[in-house]
């Protein structure tokens, strides 16, 4: 009967799921040389994927001796040009995007000025309404004027 360690051996000599720990699990060289160090960060820490920057540490000393009063970042409004702007944060100050607060143009596929907004109607239509009304208007005005010529 073979010894079972050997057998094993002889197995997973190309496997990836018996890795070694050894060293930590290395994966690829693209992962490396793109700094992505998931074993140890600076003064021994994890950092998970992230390649190390002093910004953390340079923003909270800013932040606790209150040299962050200019920093524009923390505002979400971008006065640039004739136009305003706001950031859209995402999660952190320091990730934001851009957006313009109004539209550039207001334009309408619908026709503007062809209707009466108080009567609903579309301009140069003509009812009987209409038509009566304007009837008695002109006998109103007619009585008045006589009216008006009786009085001296």
């Amino acid at each position: 009967m073979q010894d079972v360690e050997t057998t094993y051996d002889e197995l997973v000599r190309g496997s990836l799921k018996a890795a070694s720990m050894e060293h930590g699990l290395q994966t690829t060289a693209i992962y490396w040389e793109g700094q992505l160090n998931a074993y140890k960060g600076v003064f021994g820490q994890a950092t998970y994927g992230q390649k190390w920057t002093w910004k953390l540490v340079d923003d909270q000393i800013r932040g606790a001796w209150g040299l962050d009063a200019g920093d524009v970042s923390k505002s979400p409004h971008v006065f640039y040009g004739d136009r305003g702007y706001f950031r859209k944060y995402y999660g952190d100050k320091d990730v934001y995007e851009i957006l313009p607060a109004k539209k550039r143009f207001n334009f309408s596929f619908f026709p503007t000025g062809t209707a009466d907004p108080v009567k609903g109607k579309p301009a140069g239509e003509i009812s009987r309404a209409d038509v009566f009304g304007a009837v008695m208007k002109s006998a109103f005005s007619v009585d008045l004027d006589y009216k008006l010529s009786q009085m001296h």
